[in-house]
């Protein structure tokens, strides 16, 4: 499935060892649970992990956030880079 970055880059909680991150205002300390960031209001629609998810760990984000698209942050990452390199760049 083809997906918008910049969509995903404005709603990405991203979940770390103990806390989140919201990746639009970048956050840091995010109690897991919220639905929205408390600092910029957006609402958390994708959720990705900054370290590798068992299934366990997945079926609990699954529960927290059942509406919540669970996305590879690594690919993630990568293609936003490439998209801010192409603007910086003007490509």
């Amino acid at each position: 499935m083809k997906l918008d970055l910049e969509e995903i880059k404005n709603h990405l909680l991203v979940v770390g060892e103990l806390s989140g991150e919201c990746f639009s205002c970048h956050k840091v300390g995010i109690k897991i649970g919220e639905k929205k960031c408390p600092q910029c209001k957006k609402e958390f629609k994708y959720i990705g992990f900054r370290r590798k998810a068992d299934a366990f760990l997945v079926r609990k984000f699954k529960k927290l956030y059942s509406e919540a698209e669970f996305i590879d942050f690594g690919d993630f990452k990568k293609a936003f880079s490439k998209k801010e390199v192409k603007r910086i760049l003007n490509f």
